[in-house]
């Protein structure tokens, strides 16, 4: 099976290449626009969905194909937090997060064709974070230094040195990177009727 991660992030694509996936990678083409009458959870599923199958049509004439799509955003006191544009707005960010619990949720869809046959598959994965509570200005502001902060929702990468400011987590941890894989595992299996594995190994023969 041809497995196509539909994502720009090079997150995404770091955690893929860790993982041992044989995939290509394609930049969606799907501008979000954010409707008000549609919940946050539904929208960013709406999102990974559509993002999924713009990059699907250019592999629609393969039999067995995998497009997965994203989108992740990152909620406190019921409001969503987004990417800072400058440095001010990072401190800002990470000082609300300071000592208090957020929550990132991942939209993630599987769309594509199994033995010639098209499916649909879309989720919601959500996990918990508590930042540590003795985070002070001067810390932050030091971190800010490293450029992390930079095109991250909440101004953090769990994969720099924003791991240093967090205290605890309950959840699937790569859904902080933006792939829950426990949670990709399960929809593939649902999709294909096979274990997950087949698509960590770079063979030809998939695995049963």
């Amino acid at each position: 099976m041809k497995v196509v991660l539909a994502s720009s992030s090079e997150n995404r694509r770091a955690l893929f290449e860790k993982l041992g996936i044989a995939f290509e990678q394609m930049s969606p083409e799907f501008e979000e626009i954010i409707t008000e009458h549609e919940p946050p959870h539904d929208q960013i599923q709406t999102f990974a969905l559509e993002k999924a199958k713009s990059v699907f049509h250019k592999y629609s004439t393969l039999d067995d194909v995998l497009v997965m799509g994203f989108d992740s955003m990152i909620e406190l006191d019921g409001a969503s937090i987004g990417k800072p544009n400058t440095k001010k707005q990072a401190l800002e960010m990470i000082q609300k997060f300071v000592g208090r619990t957020h929550e990132i949720s991942t939209g993630v869809a599987c769309v594509g064709n199994w033995k010639g046959k098209y499916f649909e598959e879309v989720a919601l994965e959500t996990t918990t974070v508590h930042f540590r509570k003795d985070v002070t200005n001067c810390q932050i502001k030091k971190f800010l230094e490293f450029g992390d902060w930079k095109g991250k929702c909440g101004a953090y990468s769990i994969l720099g040195t924003g791991i240093f400011l967090m205290e605890s987590y309950v959840g699937d941890f790569q859904n902080i990177i933006g792939v829950p894989v426990l949670k990709l595992g399960k929809m593939v299996r649902e999709v294909t009727g096979k274990s997950p594995l087949f698509l960590f190994s770079k063979k030809e023969k998939a695995l049963e």
